[in-house]
């Protein structure tokens, strides 16, 4: 899937509409057998949230430097963000009953309103202030993915078909069939091409 290269980390292109489904497409080939996957560490975790707009330079900065002082606590945090990603994921496309997700899903949103705060301005906004360096880049993380469970774009998510893809956007129109068109989307177009000629002969 598409990438860039941050501080010579690769971290996904945001394609999702929303920071959670964007964490969610943090791997691709959901349900393949060997699926690729862009949290490898601690430090990926915290680029990649700079790089969805969740945190500031200043604070991925910050959280990385706190994971390389406390590499117990940073893997420990970033295996927490891998079962937060697997139970959003499966709550979002599965539609069914996830009481083991939903649990991981609430006490992961629970620990970031311990942390939040409401910070002046106009508009207003929360902030997670309260929250260690190490733990911020899954806090944040959590806290926009209980936004998105409760509010009506969560029944508007769908999962790219793409082969080996598996990646979520919103499509609150109901017209989006691709992550994108200039990946799965042509992908798919020259499969179809190449089938046609085939049958042809």
């Amino acid at each position: 899937m598409a990438s860039i290269d941050i501080d010579g980390l690769a971290v996904p292109l945001c394609v999702g509409g929303d920071p959670a489904l964007d964490f969610c497409n943090t791997r691709a080939g959901w349900g393949a057998v060997g699926p690729k996957e862009y949290l490898h560490t601690h430090a990926h975790l915290c680029v990649w949230a700079g790089h969805a707009g969740l945190l500031t330079p200043e604070r991925v900065d910050a959280a990385r430097r706190a994971g390389a002082r406390h590499p117990a606590a940073a893997d420990a945090v970033r295996r927490r963000a891998l079962a937060l990603r697997e139970a959003l994921y499966g709550v979002l496309v599965e539609k069914g009953e996830q009481d083991a997700a939903w649990r991981v899903l609430d006490a992961e949103a629970r620990r970031a309103a311990a942390v939040a705060h409401l910070a002046p301005g106009r508009p207003a906004s929360w902030q997670l202030t309260g929250a260690s360096d190490v733990e911020l880049p899954l806090l944040v993380v959590a806290w926009h993915a209980a936004r998105l469970l409760t509010s009506e774009a969560a029944a508007t998510v769908r999962a790219c078909p793409g082969s080996g893809c598996g990646w979520l956007f919103a499509d609150p129109r109901g017209r989006r069939r691709w992550c994108s068109m200039a990946w799965c989307g042509n992908r798919h177009k020259v499969r179809a091409h190449a089938a046609r000629r085939r049958s042809a002969h």
